[in-house]
């Protein structure tokens, strides 16, 4: 069996559930044991972690960049490393001192001079890395379509938009907000589904609140009749590998999303949704789709026909394992 040690900046965040935790069984299935590792809060965890990776045939950093002294302690015990990575973690989200952005440069170049590959969620990032004279590939963010329920649409008075994610992006709706006043305007039962950590505050439409938990999401997103992924456009957020859009394709809705980052690519506009940039366009996508339910159905079941061919669990398996045993 080959093993291969996954080292996570936490194993609660969704990266390391979705970009390698969902990858456990089907990796065993072809031939390869993936452990998965937090790196250490303390000095001895992370000493004892990275001596534990001479005993693996490789090593994948999981987001995780390492200070020079600790990336130069793993690259002499690690047979071969890899990097894998969903966000600009080269950057911030946001303004930070300069403190935080020496650390980060220096983590970022001293990870870079280890590495053996990156996969990384999309040519932005890759093309990143690749200026660091690291190797990359693109691997797109994945899903189990299995988990996902199919929606079925129907004609509604009172079309409901979804939008899933987290407290560290809700501000992102925010972008979308004259749109959807001028939307409602038109479809006075309008809503919207907020699927996250806590709720959109003062929002402009009625909305339900569904605290995310794993087992509750497919159906949540199954009872919506068109996703959105609003996304402002800054070197941190054209990292973004628009996960949030796979998941309302996988459950078989119509997108509308900014044309930023992996969402241009995800998206095919006129087949599974759209792409939209002014409120204007918002508001136009917004109200083609929730008055065309014929759209709709024919949208979201392209949507998943990609996610079943492009975006599916299985994919990124087969991907890992030509990699991981081409050495």
């Amino acid at each position: 069996m080959f093993k291969v040690l996954a080292i996570t900046s936490g194993m609660k965040q969704a990266a390391a559930r979705l970009r390698m935790g969902e990858l456990i069984l089907p990796l065993r299935e072809r031939g390869i044991e993936l452990t998965m590792a937090e790196w250490g809060k303390n000095l001895l965890e992370r000493r004892a972690l990275i001596r534990s990776a001479s005993d693996f045939d490789a090593v994948i950093l999981q987001r995780r960049l390492l200070d020079p002294g600790n990336a130069q302690s793993l690259r002499k015990r690690a047979k071969r490393i890899y990097f894998d990575v969903d966000d600009a973690v080269m950057y911030h989200a946001g303004n930070v001192g300069w403190w935080s952005r020496w650390r980060t440069d220096r983590r970022f170049a001293a990870t870079c001079r280890i590495l053996d590959h990156v996969v990384a969620g999309n040519e932005y990032l890759a093309d990143i890395f690749r200026a660091s004279n690291c190797p990359a590939s693109v691997l797109p963010t994945v899903v189990d379509p299995q988990h996902y329920q199919c929606k079925l649409h129907q004609p509604t008075e009172s079309p409901r938009l979804v939008w899933i994610g987290s407290h560290s992006t809700i501000g992102y709706l925010e972008l979308i907000r004259d749109a959807l006043v001028d939307a409602a305007k038109v479809i006075p039962g309008l809503r919207l589904t907020v699927i996250a950590d806590r709720t959109w505050a003062d929002a402009p439409l009625p909305v339900e609140f569904v605290a995310w938990s794993a087992d509750g999401e497919a159906a949540a997103l199954a009872s919506a009749d068109i996703g959105i992924a609003p996304t402002p456009d800054d070197r941190w957020t054209r990292g973004k590998c628009g996960f949030k859009i796979i998941q309302y394709m996988a459950s078989g809705l119509p997108v509308i999303a900014s044309p930023v980052g992996a969402n241009s690519i995800i998206v095919r506009p006129g087949s599974t949704g759209f792409v939209a940039e002014s409120a204007a366009d918002w508001t136009a996508r917004l109200l083609e789709l929730a008055n065309n339910p014929q759209q709709r159905a024919e949208f979201g079941a392209a949507g998943r026909r990609d996610v079943w061919s492009i975006y599916n669990l299985s994919r990124a398996a087969d991907f890992w394992m030509r990699l991981l045993t081409s050495s």
